[in-house]
C-alpha cells in the first residue's frame, strides 16, 4: 500500500517539476535553445526521490534560499539558484483596518516578525515584517520600496501603507500583460457635414473654389436636416419613416460621419493560475497557508461599531516578477492591485483524492487582479 502511494506522489512531483521547468524553458526560449545544465540537475535529483524521501532541514533552507524564509512559498525550493525565477506578493493592509492582526497572522503562518523599525513601509515605528521587502533593484541594487498611486484623486491621502503579508510563487506558464483603450463611436452628423465643408474650403485655392465648397456643404446640411425632419413627421404620424424609404428608392444612405473619440485608458487586469502538489508535510501547510492569505486579504471587515454599516475595505496588493531576488527588468511592473476574484479546486477534477489526514494531493487556484490606477506614457516609460 505505503510502496502504491510512494509511486502515485512521485508520479505528481514528476508533472510538478516538468511544468516547472517548462515554465522556465518558456520564459527563456528567447535567448536559449533549451533548460539549462542546473534545471536539468535539479529535475534529475528530484525525481530519483520519492516525494515521501524528501525533507529539507531549517538550516538547508536558510543556506538556499536567498531570501532568507522571511516568505510563505510554494514549492520550498522556489528560490534556489537552478532555479531562481517566481512571483512575489505583498499584502498591504488598509490603515483604518486591524492591521496588527494582519501582522500576527501573518506571523503565525511563517513569515518572519519584527516589532521595530518599518523599514520600506510608510507608517514607520509600527510593527512590521522583517526582510519581507528584500526584493532588490537590479539597477541600484536597492530594496524596492511600496509603490504609490499617482494617478488617483486621493495619491495624497493613501489608505493602505503597510505590509502585512508576502508570498512567493512559481512563475506559471505564459505570463500575460494587456493593454486597453475606450474610444466610443459617434455620429457627427450635420456638425460633421458643417466641419468637411469648412475643411475643404480652407484648403481650397481660390475664393471661387471656397465658395463651391461651402455651398456643397450647405447643400450635404440641407440633405440631412430634411431627412431629419421628414423622419420625425413620419413617426409623429406613425407612419414609419419615409425618409430612409426614399433613401432606398434612390440608392443612397446619408453618411453620418461616425468619428472615434478616445475617452479613457482601462485598468490593466491580471489573471494567474497556480497548481500545487505538495510532496511533503511542510509544503502541504504552505499551501493551505497560501489560500488562506489570499482569501483573508480580498476580504473586507465588517465594522460592527457602526451598527454593521460600514465595510474596512479589503488589502491591496503589490506583484512583482523577481528572479534570484532582483525584480525581473525583462517583464513589466504592475502597478497596486486589488484581488476582485477567486477561484480554488480541491483535488483533482476526475475524482477527489486527499492524504491520510484529509489534505487534498492537490490544489489549484486561479487569482483576478485589477490595478488601481490607469496607465500612461509615464508608466510605460517606467517599464509598466
Amino acid at each position: 500500500m505505503l510502496k502504491r502511494a510512494s509511486s502515485h506522489l512521485k508520479g505528481m512531483a514528476t508533472g510538478f517539476v516538468n511544468k516547472a521547468i517548462s515554465g522556465v524553458s518558456g520564459i527563456t526560449s528567447g535567448f536559449a535553445p533549451s533548460i539549462s545544465g542546473n534545471q536539468a540537475k535539479v529535475a534529475a535529483e528530484l525525481l530519483k526521490k520519492s516525494p515521501l524521501e524528501i525533507d529539507y532541514s531549517t538550516k538547508e533552507k536558510m543556506d538556499n534560499d536567498p531570501l532568507q524564509f522571511s516568505y510563505i512559498q510554494y514549492p520550498i525550493d522556489l528560490t534556489q539558484n537552478e532555479l531562481g525565477h517566481y512571483i512575489l506578493f505583498y499584502a498591504i493592509s488598509n490603515k483604518f483596518d486591524n492591521a496588527s492582526q494582519d501582522l500576527m497572522i501573518a506571523g503565525q503562518l511563517g513569515n518572519k516578525m519584527n516589532f521595530g523599525s518599518a523599514s520600506g513601509d510608510f507608517d514607520t515605528g509600527s510593527p512590521t515584517v522583517a526582510s519581507m521587502r528584500s526584493l532588490k533593484d537590479p539597477k541600484t541594487k536597492q530594496t524596492i520600496k511600496p509603490l504609490t498611486s499617482e494617478n488617483s484623486v486621493l495619491s495624497q491621502f493613501p489608505t493602505h501603507s503597510q505590509t502585512t503579508a508576502a508570498i512567493a510563487l512559481y512563475m506559471p506558464p505564459g505570463v500575460k500583460v494587456s493593454y486597453g483603450m475606450d474610444y466610443n463611436t459617434k455620429e457627427t452628423d450635420l456638425s460633421g457635414t458643417i466641419a468637411t465643408a469648412l475643411g475643404k474650403a480652407k484648403s481650397a485655392e481660390g475664393t471661387s473654389d471656397q465658395i463651391k465648397a461651402i455651398v456643397r456643404g450647405a447643400a450635404g446640411a440641407g440633405v440631412d436636416i430634411g431627412k431629419k425632419l421628414i423622419d420625425g413627421v413620419g413617426e409623429s404620424l406613425e407612419i414609419g419613416s419615409p425618409g430612409q424609404l426614399m433613401s432606398k428608392a434612390f440608392g443612397v444612405a446619408i453618411n453620418p460621419h461616425e468619428e472615434q473619440f478616445f475617452e479613457k485608458p482601462n485598468f490593466r487586469s491580471f489573471d494567474y493560475n497556480f497548481e500545487f502538489f505538495p510532496r511533503n508535510r511542510e509544503e502541504m501547510e504552505a499551501v493551505k497557508n497560501i489560500v488562506f492569505l489570499f482569501k483573508y486579504h480580498m476580504h473586507p471587515t465588517l465594522d460592527k461599531g457602526a451598527g454593521g454599516r460600514l465595510f474596512r475595505v479589503p488589502s491591496e496588493f503589490e506583484i512583482h516578477y523577481a528572479h534570484l531576488g532582483e525584480a525581473n527588468q525583462h517583464l513589466n511592473k504592475i502597478a497596486r492591485c486589488v484581488l476582485k476574484g477567486m477561484d480554488v479546486v480541491y483535488g483533482p477534477e476526475e475524482q477527489f483524492s486527499a492524504f491520510k489526514g484529509g489534505a487534498p494531493v492537490s490544489t489549484k487556484i486561479t487569482l483576478q487582479f485589477t490595478e488601481t490606477q490607469f496607465i500612461t506614457k509615464d508608466e510605460i516609460y517606467e517599464g509598466y
